[in-house]
């Protein structure tokens, strides 16, 4: 399927999509499946060269992606086209390269991104679903979420979120994030919450879920997310939500990945 080869790289820019049940998370680490690594290995098979990809950000275990972007250098002159249908034949079946895009030299995949939107996915029923497993955190108590959206709108904004992220391992790390929209809606049993800011930090949205849920089902006045916000420890928020209930959305660019040369 080798197309030949240029003097010069190019960039290239993938939309991928993955279920991360039954991967240590994005990152290469030594023993266990991961993400990069099965994309590394089929791009490898493809194009018969090594290429070290960038994602947009790093996803832990079990967190899936309808919307990473991964960018790597390559060679090939293989179409943009032949370069999605190839790796989906290489790929394991739950990962999937939705598109691939020709991009500028100097893209970076983490650094250019400008908006992440993450949902997150809660089934609210009494009893626990087959179906649900390893795709949304069961809360078996009832859930109001128009009382969740209420809470979650006090996030909007400029803060610094110590409160929710795991303790800094360096003092030189910024806690400030930028929160632009959270929406919250229930549809049937299944709630979803999506957010979306400039970036997050590790475990942010997971503590986040895990602390307005624990508010729910204690009645809390929705004034104590404020509170906890101002706090900046993490020893005042809630529990840390499990990961298969997170997904990465979409990564938005200036300028959009839609006006460059694409696949499809």
């Amino acid at each position: 399927m080798e197309q030949g080869k240029s003097s010069e790289e190019r960039r290239i820019a993938i939309e991928v999509e993955y279920d991360g049940t039954h991967y240590n998370g994005w990152q290469i680490q030594n023993g266990g499946r991961t993400i990069q690594g099965e994309i590394e290995r089929a791009i490898e098979v493809l194009t018969r060269e090594q290429s070290r990809t960038v994602a947009s950000g790093r996803t832990d275990s079990g967190v899936h992606a309808l919307g990473q972007i991964v960018h790597f250098d390559t060679r090939s002159l293989i179409s943009l086209q032949r370069l999605c249908i190839g790796l989906n034949g290489i790929l394991p079946k739950d990962i999937s390269i939705k598109n691939a895009y020709r991009v500028r030299e100097g893209f970076h995949a983490r650094f250019d991104a400008v908006q992440r939107t993450y949902r997150y996915l809660i089934y609210n029923h009494p009893s626990r679903s087959p179906f649900m497993i390893y795709r949304a955190m069961w809360v078996h108590e009832r859930l109001d979420a128009d009382y969740l959206s209420t809470v979650t709108s006090q996030l909007i904004g400029e803060k610094d979120f110590s409160s929710f992220c795991k303790k800094r391992e360096s003092k030189n790390i910024t806690t400030i994030r930028r929160i632009t929209d959270i929406t919250v809606q229930r549809n049937g049993d299944l709630i979803s919450l999506e957010i979306t800011g400039n970036a997050f930090l590790h475990n942010m949205i997971r503590i986040i879920v895990g602390t307005i849920v624990e508010m729910n089902k204690n009645n809390a006045e929705p004034a104590v997310l404020a509170e906890i916000v101002s706090r900046r420890d993490r020893e005042f928020s809630g529990v840390t939500a499990p990961p298969y209930g997170l997904y990465l959305v979409r990564v938005l660019y200036e300028p959009d990945l839609a006006t460059v040369e694409s696949a499809f």
